[in-house]
């Protein structure tokens, strides 16, 4: 079963390809910064374990279609830098988005992008804290953990898995268990 389909940054050209819309185990799907053009399939509805949805920077026009809102594992969506045009369609998933989602279609509207009230571009409604996959990544905190993981398996993985390692930390803490027992019995 196919779960991941990644073809970013691969200067792909034309429509999105209908056959996609087949796999109904797909839960991601990037097709970003290529050079797709046409409409956003309405058979995307049928992707109903997608999760992730990245169609951004491409040349996408038309509306988003309604059966977009039915999707109701979708936690990260960005459409961001296409010619969509229309009011975004109402769905308990599409609202939750960031208004970055969007941003870069200029005949789009509606929550959660309002208009400016000079009419002519759109605005950012006041967002809440970014959730779980709505952000980028902090690679500088995964970094972090990364090499706590890797420093403490450098340290403690020997000690671990290599057998003299381990009859040498064993005595070293009989050694040290003693140290007490034997400070204790010279008080008494």
């Amino acid at each position: 079963m196919l779960h991941i389909v990644d073809i970013a940054f691969n200067n792909f050209r034309g429509p999105i390809p209908e056959d996609l819309m087949d796999f109904k185990t797909l839960h991601v799907l990037n097709l970003s910064n290529n050079a797709l053009s046409g409409e956003i399939p309405s058979s995307i509805g049928n992707l109903n374990q997608l999760e992730s949805l990245d169609l951004s920077q491409n040349s996408l026009s038309g509306e988003i279609p309604m059966s977009l809102a039915s999707l109701s594992f979708l936690s990260y969506l960005n459409l961001s830098f296409n010619h969509l045009v229309g009011k975004i369609p109402i769905g308990t998933q599409i609202q939750s988005f960031l208004a970055s989602s969007f941003e870069g279609n200029d005949k789009l509207y509606d929550l959660p992008l309002i208009e400016k009230i000079d009419g002519k571009e759109s605005g950012v409604l006041p967002q809440q804290e970014c959730e779980m996959l709505a952000c980028t990544v902090d690679w500088n905190f995964i970094s972090v953990e990364l090499g706590l993981v890797f420093g403490h398996g450098i340290v403690f993985g020997p000690l671990l898995i290599g057998k003299k390692w381990r009859i040498w930390n064993m005595e070293q803490l009989m050694c040290v268990a003693r140290v007490p027992l034997i400070m204790s019995m010279k008080i008494f």
